[in-house]
């Protein structure tokens, strides 16, 4: 447990959740994480956010119906194969804290 969390870096980010019979949904913050090893690039956007790119390319498979358009009828099921990596959106202050926690000091070797 104790290598996970050096290689974990934890943020805030909010989600939005609607609850039945509500017109307007509701924020809650919740803590995710990440392995700070599988960077790959940041990018700091205007906003101030911090863009961060993951190693992690993987696969999703979905199941789709093979509908033939000329009669409109299903002829069977399609696999669709789909490839994503993640990419996280941190605040400001969060990107302040991942830069300090990831930097590397040339000058000492650290």
């Amino acid at each position: 447990m104790e290598t996970l969390k050096r290689n974990q870096f934890f943020y805030s980010r909010k989600e939005y959740i609607k609850k039945e019979g509500e017109e307007t949904p509701t924020e809650i913050e919740v803590k995710d994480s990440f392995n700070v090893n599988t960077v790959i690039r940041s990018v700091t956007m205007k906003s101030g956010e911090v863009l961060v790119l993951l190693n992690d390319i993987h696969e999703r498979t979905t199941e789709q119906p093979n509908i033939n358009v000329k009669n409109n009828k299903v002829n069977g099921i399609i696999r669709k194969r789909d490839v994503y990596q993640s990419e996280i959106y941190l605040s400001p202050e969060d990107g302040e804290r991942f830069f300090k926690a990831t930097s590397i000091d040339l000058k000492n070797g650290n």
